[in-house]
């Protein structure tokens, strides 16, 4: 048994090799493939939204594109929680702010003070802050990505599918994930019922407590699309010969879906 789990793990480790590689190559077609992901949850349930969504507009917003101009990060984007995944869900909006370094999401007084010579960037920093308390925060890799167009503005809605892989496990993962999800989605975005696609790797926080490791994010502009995922016409168009059943139970094993939420997109940047 463990020599198994070693050599999963070594091929997982072949596999991210390859992926870095393919993200470097396919930078111009793949906008974000390859950037990191900073998710921050935020918990205004008890604050006045409108005074919120001000501040957020006034501070927040500035700070970030001021980042995005000097290209510290390359976006940013506010959601609103439409449909928790839980009952009893702790955050009502979530931050996503997406970079090329990792370093970009230590410090964010960088690149500011130069962009706002007529307001004390102290202040401001202190004002971002203060609007941002985030109840916890995640940080991601993206794996694999496809938009329907690269060039289009961020979709109304964003699904984020939180996935737990057991150990050892990753490779056959992320490896059903792009050669049999990814082709469906394609389809899906071919159909225009789709607007994009992601997966996505948890790089802190971690550990067999956290719940879960993996994530996939689905795009999309209307709300009726979310209903209708892998129909059997989908599958058997993308996959000719395929077993549905078998499909299903190879999806089932490979992880275990933990939660799904729907955000609706608040703001974004220029």
């Amino acid at each position: 048994m463990e020599v198994i789990v070693e050599k999963r793990a070594f091929l997982f480790s072949v596999v991210l090799i390859f992926s870095s590689i393919f993200c470097i190559q396919r930078a111009s077609a793949q906008s974000f493939q390859g950037q990191y992901m900073h998710i921050d949850y935020i918990d205004q349930f008890s604050d006045d939204t409108e005074e919120f969504r001000q501040k957020v507009s006034e501070v927040v917003k500035p700070v970030q594109q001021a980042r995005k101009d000097q290209g510290i990060i390359t976006d940013w984007y506010l959601y609103r929680v439409e449909y928790p995944g839980t009952h009893q869900s702790q955050y009502n909006y979530v931050s996503i702010t997406i970079s090329e370094q990792i370093s970009a999401f230590e410090d964010i007084t960088d690149g500011v003070a130069a962009e706002f010579e007529d307001r004390n960037s102290q202040q401001l920093v202190e004002e971002f802050e203060g609007v941002f308390t985030p109840n916890h925060s995640e940080l991601w890799r993206i794996r694999n990505s496809v938009m329907q167009d690269e060039n289009s503005r961020p979709s109304r809605y964003m699904v984020k599918n939180y996935m737990n892989v057991g150990q050892g496990y990753e490779f056959e993962y992320q490896m059903m994930e792009d050669e049999t999800a990814r082709p469906l989605h394609q389809r899906r975005m071919e159909n225009d019922v789709m607007k994009g696609w992601e997966l996505n790797a948890m790089i802190l926080p971690g550990g067999l407590e956290y719940g879960y490791n993996f994530s996939t994010i689905d795009y999309y502009d209307h709300l009726e699309h979310v209903e209708f995922g892998f129909t059997e016409e989908l599958i058997l168009q993308t996959h000719p010969d395929t077993d549905i059943n078998e499909f299903f139970e190879n999806i089932n094993r490979s992880r275990d879906l933990v939660r799904r939420e729907v955000w609706e997109l608040v703001d974004s940047l220029d």
